[in-house]
């Protein structure tokens, strides 16, 4: 019996010490899994990120590193590169050891609109 106590008060000590989640992730990772089992669950996977987005910056918790350029990347896919550099600007502000990957992230977007402006122009 004594032994049985000692066993769940270890238990108990040592899962009531365990740290706080550091980043709220909402549902990510089965959204992710989800849009690359069917991509049809992108539009899906975008939505929730941005009540994510919603639901973390509201709080005043930290994003957690990524979805900002996670969900850019999603608005980028889908055509909206006006949104994407939102979100690549917001990534960078939120965790500035992405700077350089944003930075250039949104200049590639900008040659790519320079490029097709100019041969539009050329027509």
């Amino acid at each position: 019996m004594f032994r049985m106590l000692l066993i769940v008060t270890c238990v108990a000590g040592v899962t009531a010490c365990a740290p706080p989640k550091m980043y709220n992730w909402g549902n990510y990772e089965q959204g992710l899994y989800n849009s690359y089992k069917d991509p049809n669950q992108t539009e899906a996977l975008r939505i929730s990120l941005e009540e994510q987005v919603v639901t973390v910056e509201s709080s005043g918790q930290k994003m957690p590193p990524g979805l900002y350029a996670e969900l850019g990347t999603l608005y980028l896919q889908a055509g909206s590169s006006d949104k994407a550099k939102i979100y690549y600007e917001k990534e960078k502000l939120a965790w500035p050891e992405s700077a350089t990957l944003m930075t250039a992230l949104i200049a590639n977007m900008d040659r790519q609109a320079d490029s097709k402006t100019q041969s539009k122009g050329k027509k």
